[in-house]
C-alpha cells in the first residue's frame, strides 16, 4: 500500500510497454505480435503464478488447478485482515463480499488436472473456508463496479448486524498473459496504449490486472479496540440505469446523477464539503463526458459550487474491470487520510465536450507533483464512483479518520523487558518475516511493537520469541540469523524450593489480578507463594504437562483438576512445614501434626480425573489425562521428604514455575517458552494495562512456490486415445505402488510414504473421489468414498484395495471358465 501511494503521488504510471525482444521472451505468439491492432501495453500483476499452497492446506496439484485469481485474493485477504488486526481469537463474525473476473485459466489446464470448484462464484466461499470466517459470504458481480458494490454491501451488512467485520474486494487477472491487447476499430480500447481521463486526446481505455481488499468495521467498535482507522465511510448508494440509455453497454446521466444524490443523502453531510471525487474515468469519448455531466447535475440540484478536484486512477494502473472500483476506493481513502490529491496521469487538456467553467470542478492535472487538499476547515471528505457495463452504479462518501491519541515519543532507551513473538508457516517465510520486522521495528516504540505482535497477529506453527528492553535492541536481535523453535510438548516444573530467597517478584501481582486480590486481603496464611503458583498455572491453562516435586506435586494435581485448590494448598503448605519441623533442632511433634493434617486432607478429599498429564517426581507416578493418582503414594512422598528422601531441587522436567515467579525476566522467559512450543498464552500476563498501541507492520511474506500447469508434450498424429483395461503386468503390481502413483497425480506431490496421511498432504473428500475414480480406471476395483476416507493413509488405502482384489480373484476362481461345457435339461 505504501508503494501504491508513493507511485500515485509521484504521478508514476504502472502501465508498461513491452519491447519486441521482451514479448518474444515472454512467449507472446508472433502471429499476435504482428497484428496491426495489437498494442503491447498492459497493467500487469507480476508473479501471479506463485502461491503458498501449504499455508492454505492445498495440495500442489489442487493449487495448480485453482484459478490464480482465487489464489491471489486468498493471500490478499490474509494481508487485509492481518492489517486490520484480526486474529480470529475473539470469535467475531467476518463477512466476505467479493468478486472476480472470468476464469480463463481453466482452459490452460490439461484433462488430467484435479477437478476443483472453479466458478468465480466460489471465491468468497473459498475465502470463508480457508480462513474460517463465519459471517455472510457473498459473491458480487456487476462488472466494472463490482468491487465498490462489494464495499456498499459489506457496509450494509455491518449496519444490519450480520457481521462484526467485513472483507470487501475483488480481483481481475487477464489470461493468457499476452502483455498487451487488441484495439479493434470502434471499440473502447486505446489504440496507442495511453489512457487519458477527461482529456482532449482521450481515445480509449487500457485493460489491466489487479487485486485489492479492505476491511470494514463499525467506527465505534474500531475506536474501542484501538484499531488503525484509515478513513470513515459516511454513506454509500447503489442503483441501475434501467432502460434509460442508448444501449445495454451505454451509460446514463440520470442513473449516475441519482446514485450520487442517494449516497450524499445517506451520508448526511453537507455536499459542499466533498473536495475530491475519485471518478470512474475510463478515458473514453462517451463515458467521460456522461460521468461529468451526471456529477454537474447532482451539484446543481444541491446548489454546490465549492472547489472540488476530480481524479481517476485508471490511467495509472489500467482498467482493472471487476477490481477497478477497489483501486479507486483505496486511492481515495489514502488521499482523504493524508490530505493530498495525486496528479492524474495522462490528463493535460480538458475534453472540449466537458464544460467546467464556474462550476467549482476541475481535474487534477499531471504536473509532476501532488497538490494539497482543496478545501480548508472542517473534516476532509471525498467520494468514489464506479460504473459497471450494464448500468450498475456505485457511489461512496468518505471522511478523514478521527484524530488518534498522540503517540508517545519513540525512545531508544531501555525500558522494561518485553516479549516479541514472531511466527510463520514455513522456514523460508519465517526468515523473510524476521528480516522485514528487523527493518520496521526500529521506527516503533517497544510497547507498540510488542502489543501488535502479541495481540494483532495470528500465531502460526513455526515460532520464536525474543526478549528485549527496547525497539533498537529488538531490531538488532532480529537482524541475527535465528531458526524457529521446534514445536513439542510443553512441560512446566513445580518445586517451591526453586523460589528465589526474596520471594515473589514485586511486579507479578500487577499482571495476575486474582493474586493481587489475595495478597491484598487481610489474614494472610503464609501461602502467598503457593497461591501465586496456582494463579499462574490457571493463566497458563493450555500447558499440557505439569511435573511436580515435593510440595509442588499437590499444586500440579490441583492445576490438573484432581484436587480442589484449597485442599492442594493446605497439603502443600503442610508438606513444607513438616519438612521444616523435621530439621535438626526443630519441633518433631509439630512435624507429626503436619503429617497427620496432610493425611486427613488426602483421606477426605474429593478426587477427580486429571484433565492434563501430571508427573509426580517424589511419588514416582505419571498420571495420564483421565487418570487418578494413588493417595497413599502422595502421603509416602511427604513422609519420605521428612525422612530426607525428597529428590534434590531442580530435578523436575521443563522450566520451573517457582524459579520464574521470583524474577520478572525469568517469568517472561517461561511465558515465551510456552508460546514457542505451541501453547496459547494470555498476553495480559506480561503486558501492563493500557500499554502499547496497534502499529502497522509489513505484510506476511508467503512462501513463493510456482503453481502452473506444465506444457503437455505434443501427441503423436496417429494416436487415438482408447480406454484400456489393466494388463496382467499391471494386475501383478503391488496395490501400494498403484496408490502411490495415484496420490502423486492427484495431490501433486513428488514422494509418498506408507504412513503418510492423505489429509495432511492436502487431500479432502473431493480429491478422494478422484482417487476412487482412478482406482477403478486402473485396477477395475470399486471402493466406496467413505472407506477410502476412513483408511486415510497410503498403507490403509492400499490394504483396502488389496482386500477388494483378493475378493475379486476368489470370485473369479469359483466361477465357471468361459469354455466349460454347460449341461442342458429339456423340460
Amino acid at each position: 500500500m505504501d508503494r501504491y501511494w508513493a507511485g500515485l503521488l509521484d504521478g508514476a504510471g504502472a502501465l508498461t510497454r513491452a519491447t519486441e525482444p521482451e514479448l518474444a521472451a515472454a512467449g507472446v505468439p508472433e502471429s499476435l505480435r504482428r497484428r496491426p491492432e495489437y498494442v503491447p501495453v498492459s497493467g500487469r500483476i507480476e508473479d501471479f503464478d506463485l502461491f503458498d499452497a501449504e499455508y492454505f492446506g492445498l495440495s500442489p496439484a489442487e493449487a495448480t488447478a485453482t484459478d490464480p485469481q482465487q489464489r491471489l485474493f486468498l493471500q490478499e485477504a490474509v494481508h487485509a485482515l492481518e492489517h486490520a488486526g484480526w486474529t480470529g481469537a475473539d470469535g467475531r463474525r467476518v463477512g466476505v463480499f467479493c468478486g472476480s473476473g472470468e476464469n480463463t485459466y481453466a482452459q490452460l489446464l490439461g484433462r488430467d488436472a484435479p477437478v476443483v470448484p472453479d466458478s468465480p462464484a466460489t471465491l468468497p466461499l473459498r475465502v470463508s473456508y480457508h480462513l474460517d470466517l463465519r459471517g455472510p459470504s457473498v459473491f458480487v458481480s456487476s462488472l466494472c463496479s463490482t468491487s465498490l458494490t462489494a464495499v456498499h454491501l459489506a457496509r450494509r451488512s455491518l449496519l444490519a448486524g450480520d457481521c462484526d467485520l467485513a472483507l470487501a474486494g475483488a480481483v481481475n487477472l487477464r489470461l493468457p498473459d499476452h502483455h498487451g491487447y487488441l484495439a479493434r476499430p470502434g471499440g473502447v480500447a486505446s489504440p496507442d496504449g495511453a489512457l487519458r481521463p477527461f482529456d482532449r486526446g482521450a481515445s480509449g481505455t487500457v485493460p489491466g490486472s489487479g487485486v485489492g481488499a479492505v476491511v470494514l468495521k463499525r467506527l465505534d467498535a474500531a475506536l474501542c479496540d484501538g484499531d488503525t482507522v484509515h478513513a470513515v465511510v459516511r454513506g454509500s448508494a447503489l442503483n441501475n440505469d434501467g432502460a434509460d440509455r442508448q444501449s445495454f453497454a451505454a451509460p446514463s446521466v440520470r442513473g449516475q446523477r441519482d446514485v450520487v444524490l442517494a449516497a450524499l443523502a445517506d451520508a448526511g453531510v453537507a455536499p459542499g464539503g466533498i473536495a475530491y471525487v475519485e471518478a470512474h474515468g475510463t478515458g473514453t469519448s462517451l463515458g467521460d463526458p456522461v460521468e461529468i455531466a451526471a456529477l454537474l447535475e447532482a451539484r446543481e440540484r444541491l446548489g454546490v459550487t465549492t472547489d472540488c478536484v476530480i481524479g481517476a486512477v485508471k490511467s495509472s494502473v489500467g482498467h482493472l474491470d471487476s477490481a477497478a472500483g477497489m483501486a479507486g476506493f483505496i486511492k481515495a481513502v489514502l488521499a482523504v487520510r493524508e490530505g493530498m490529491v495525486p496528479p492524474t496521469v495522462g490528463h493535460e487538456e480538458l475534453n472540449p465536450r466537458i464544460r467546467l467553467d464556474s462550476t467549482g470542478l476541475r481535474v487534477a492535472r499531471l504536473n509532476g507533483r501532488a497538490e494539497p487538499w482543496p478545501q480548508a476547515g472542517g473534516p476532509r471528505r471525498a467520494a468514489v464512483t464506479a460504473l459497471g457495463i450494464g448500468g450498475t452504479n456505485a457511489h461512496v462518501v468518505l471522511e478523514e479518520p478521527p484524530a488518534a491519541p498522540a503517540a508517545p515519543a519513540r525512545s531508544g532507551e531501555a525500558g522494561p523487558a518485553r516479549i516479541f513473538p514472531v511466527s510463520a508457516h514455513s522456514p523460508r517465510s519465517f526468515e523473510r518475516w524476521r528480516g522485514l520486522l528487523a527493518e520496521r521495528v526500529a521506527g516503533l516504540t517497544a510497547a507498540d511493537a510488542a502489543h501488535t505482535l502479541q495481540h494483532r497477529r495470528t500465531p502460526r506453527p513455526l515460532r520464536r520469541a525474543w526478549l528485549a528492553t527496547s525497539a533498537t535492541g529488538l531490531a538488532a536481535a532480529l537482524s541475527e540469523p535465528a531458526a524457529p523453535v521446534a514445536a513439542g510438548p510443553v512441560v512446566i516444573g513445580l518445586d517451591p524450593r526453586n523460589l528465589a530467597p526474596h520471594g515473589l517478584d514485586a511486579r507479578l501481582p500487577e499482571f495476575l489480578p486474582a493474586l493481587r486480590a489475595d495478597l491484598g486481603s487481610p489474614g494472610e496464611d503464609g501461602t502467598e507463594v503457593l497461591r501465586a503458583a496456582l494463579w499462574a498455572l490457571g493463566a497458563l491453562s493450555d500447558v499440557p504437562v505439569l511435573a511436580g516435586a515435593g510440595a509442588g506435586e499437590y499444586l500440579a494435581l490441583a492445576a490438573a483438576g484432581v484436587l480442589a485448590p484449597e485442599v492442594a494448598l493446605r497439603c502443600a503448605d503442610g508438606h513444607g512445614r513438616a519438612v521444616a519441623a523435621a530439621l535438626p533442632g526443630a519441633d518433631l511433634s509439630a512435624c507429626e501434626r503436619h503429617l497427620d493434617a496432610v493425611e486427613a486432607e488426602l483421606r477426605t478429599a474429593a478426587w477427580a480425573p486429571a484433565v492434563r498429564e501430571v508427573r509426580l517426581a517424589g511419588a514416582g507416578v505419571r498420571v495420564a489425562p483421565g487418570g487418578l493418582p494413588p493417595a497413599d503414594r502422595l502421603l509416602d512422598m511427604t513422609r519420605g521428604a521428612v525422612m530426607g528422601a525428597e529428590p534434590p531441587a531442580a530435578t523436575c522436567e521443563g522450566p520451573d514455575l517457582f524459579a520464574a515467579l521470583g524474577a520478572w525476566d525469568r517469568w517472561l522467559a517461561l511465558v515465551a517458552h510456552c508460546w514457542e512450543r505451541g501453547t496459547d498464552v494470555p498476553w495480559h500476563l506480561v503486558e501492563g494495562s493500557g500499554e502499547g498501541r496497534v502499529a502497522l507492520l509489513p505484510p506476511y511474506p508467503f512462501e513463493e512456490t510456482r503453481h502452473w500447469p506444465a506444457e503437455a508434450p505434443p501427441a503423436p498424429e496417429a494416436a487415438v486415445a482408447t480406454p484400456a483395461r489393466p494388463t496382467p503386468a499391471d494386475a501383478r503390481r503391488e496395490p501400494r505402488e498403484h496408490l502411490a502413483t495415484i496420490w502423486q497425480e492427484v495431490l501433486g506431490v513428488d514422494d509418498v510414504q506408507p504412513d503418510d496421511s492423505f489429509f495432511l498432504l492436502g487431500g479432502h473428500s473431493l480429491l478422494a473421489s478422484q482417487v476412487m475414480a482412478r482406482i477403478w480406471e486402473r485396477l477395475q476395483v470399486r471402493v466406496s468414498l467413505g472407506d477410502l476416507l476412513e483408511a486415510e493413509t497410503l498403507e490403509g488405502m492400499a490394504g483396502l484395495v488389496a482386500e477388494r482384489l483378493a475378493a475379486e480373484r476368489l470370485f473369479t476362481s469359483l466361477a465357471p471358465a468361459a469354455d466349460d461345457t454347460v449341461g442342458t435339461v429339456e423340460l
